[in-house]
């Protein structure tokens, strides 16, 4: 029979080995104790023999004529010991024939025992018996008439036996009281396994809201984080994944309607008689202008994805920080200088930095893009670095810029959003992707607005 369910097989496995505890523990007090015990009582049973040995042999010494069946002082002492501790008595001539006996009925204490035979002094033997130790069976030899006597003693007492049941009793009271002590902490655990089953079964149906709520320090509390934490991941991916989708919808219906338009606008021109290569040629450089535009916002669009699908591992590295903003604000000249835009840099040597030199680089060229896209001709955009340790980098990009509503400031980061009555071309993924990437490094970006210039600021620890 195969058990499913969890609360019955921690039920079964404890009952097992409590079943096994207490047969090792019987086992163990049986070797141990037990002999311990029943040598104790050997020896102190001996010595009585020995006495009683004694006194026997003076009372038959007394009456040396008589036969010892007859002797009165021998029988009266065999007696009193049967009344006083309540044993068998009986004497054997040395052929084995029973002369006189304490008690009715016949003679068999051997044949249907298993015992073994341990010979003491003065002759005494004692036999131990091996699965009934409240039975006690010893032979003392005496001497009468120059013949060997033996007086056979038997004692067979309840108290041991009601001792060993009393004892089976306690340990299955002890075993029964743990297993209700356990039924408790069992339903504890599988009814907070039960609670976490169902709420990932309602995750799975589609409830991505909900949450497991397990208190607690131990391996279930742990997985229940664990599970909230899958939970609040792969809702913020599905979530970012459904907005992507929308966003990017929406995006690339407006070049793909102007492609249509355009199309449609070359068709109709070479229909018509006269048409100038020139008007063709500017339709084809509207439509080359879109599908560039699709192939940015395309692209862009797959770094984002990347980022929240499939973030690797940062690739620290050492680098002297100042060296590295010069060098990459070098090939943004020739574009200043196109849209009549000037540089100004405020760049401080405070020496080597450690960190993913890609990422800095990804950051730092979607905020000068964004910048030299927004920033009207005739303005300047200005970088400043500051310090590099020990609270890490920090950088900023200011631009000029119109004035901004606080919500639209608050929205800055969120893909495809684009500033209200903004001209310029772009996707709005531009700042999206460059603070994704910073949070992966555990760092922050805020954007500030004093009326006239808008101040992207960075700083990674």
């Amino acid at each position: 029979m195969i058990i499913k369910h969890l609360y019955l097989k921690i039920l079964f496995a404890f009952l097992g080995i409590l079943l096994i505890n207490m047969l090792l523990t019987i086992g163990l007090f049986m070797m141990t104790a037990g002999r311990s015990y029943k040598s104790c009582i050997d020896r102190q049973n001996i010595a009585k023999l020995k006495i009683f040995k004694v006194m026997a042999q003076k009372e038959l010494d007394r009456h040396k004529d008589l036969p010892a069946e007859e002797n009165p002082d021998f029988v009266a002492l065999l007696n009193t010991c049967t009344k006083i501790f309540g044993i068998k008595l009986w004497l054997s001539e040395p052929g084995g024939s029973i002369i006189w006996q304490s008690f009715e009925g016949p003679v068999d204490f051997l044949s249907d025992k298993n015992y073994r035979q341990v010979n003491h002094d003065d002759g005494i033997i004692v036999y131990h018996y091996m699965l009934q130790w409240q039975e006690y069976y010893a032979v003392i030899p005496i001497n009468y008439r120059n013949q060997g006597l033996h007086i056979h003693l038997s004692l067979n007492t309840g108290k041991a036996k009601r001792y060993k049941g009393l004892f089976f009793i306690g340990l299955i009271v002890i075993g029964i009281t743990a297993t209700l002590m356990l039924i408790p902490m069992i339903s504890y655990i599988t009814r907070r396994i039960n609670r976490l089953n169902q709420s990932a079964l309602e995750f799975a149906g589609g409830n991505l809201s909900v949450r497991t709520n397990i208190k607690g320090d131990d391996e279930i509390a742990k997985l229940g984080d664990t599970f909230n934490r899958m939970a609040d991941r792969l809702e913020r991916l599905i979530s970012n994944s459904k907005e992507l989708t929308a966003n990017v919808s929406h995006e690339l219906r407006s070049p793909l309607a102007r492609l249509r338009v355009s199309k449609e606008l070359i068709m109709d021109k070479l229909e018509q008689k006269g048409a100038s290569d020139d008007a063709i040629m500017r339709l084809l450089n509207n439509m080359e202008s879109d599908i560039g535009d699709l192939d940015t916002l395309i692209e862009e669009a797959l770094a984002l994805s990347k980022i929240n699908y499939q973030e690797s591992a940062l690739t620290p590295e050492t680098f002297r920080f100042s060296e590295f903003i010069k060098s990459m604000m070098a090939p943004y000249h020739p574009l200043l200088s196109s849209k009549d835009l000037t540089l100004d840099l405020d760049i401080k040597d405070f020496g080597k930095a450690r960190q993913d030199k890609a990422l800095i680089k990804s950051v730092l060229s979607n905020l000068m893009d964004n910048a030299i896209k927004y920033s009207p001709p005739g303005n300047s955009i200005h970088v400043c670095a500051g310090t590099v340790s020990p609270k890490g980098l920090e950088f900023s990009v200011t631009n000029t810029c119109a004035p901004m509503r606080q919500e639209d400031l608050d929205r800055l980061f969120n893909p495809f959003f684009r500033i209200p009555g903004q001209k310029a071309s772009g996707t709005g993924l531009g700042l999206a992707i460059a603070k994704k990437q910073i949070l992966r490094c555990q760092g922050t970006i805020r954007a500030e607005h004093n009326g006239r210039e808008i101040c992207l600021a960075v700083y990674i620890p």
